[in-house]
């Protein structure tokens, strides 16, 4: 019996990391309905970056991650929806065109799933939520 390469499938992408993302930017929706996309870019708003095997047996995860949302030049969450912002948008001309909004922070898992649930639904309460948790440093 002869074994040619093209019998075997190889999956070349890379799920280590998870690009989350709105509706209007996704490439395809998760089974949990999250806007994702399969590539780091401008319209990645979190990220969650596989960072091995987990240590708890009792955990429903095999893996662990490392957990990371956008934030403005201001340090506030990034909000890309600005029509239903609720901040003060009082940032400098400066501020606007001269400083990155590309920085990300590593955060905690609950602060995480408030933002991306904030990215799903629009619903501006979620991003309070974890503004708030955001700024006590949890």
């Amino acid at each position: 019996m002869k074994i040619s390469q093209s019998d075997f499938t190889v999956n070349k992408s890379d799920n280590s990391t998870m690009y989350y993302t709105t509706l209007q930017y996704q490439e395809y929706e998760d089974d949990q309905e999250f806007s994702r996309t399969t590539k780091d870019s401008d319209k990645v708003f979190a990220k969650a970056i596989k960072n091995g095997l987990s240590r708890d047996i009792s955990s429903q995860e095999s893996f662990q991650y490392r957990y990371y949302v956008r934030l403005e030049s201001s340090k506030k969450l990034y909000d890309p929806f600005p029509k239903y912002s609720i901040s003060d948008n009082k940032n400098s001309f400066v501020d606007r065109v001269c400083k990155s909004t590309n920085s990300f922070k590593e955060v905690n898992k609950s602060l995480f799933e408030k933002y991306i649930t904030f990215l799903k639904t629009e619903n501006t309460q979620w991003y309070k939520e974890a503004s708030r948790e955001l700024s006590n440093g949890i």
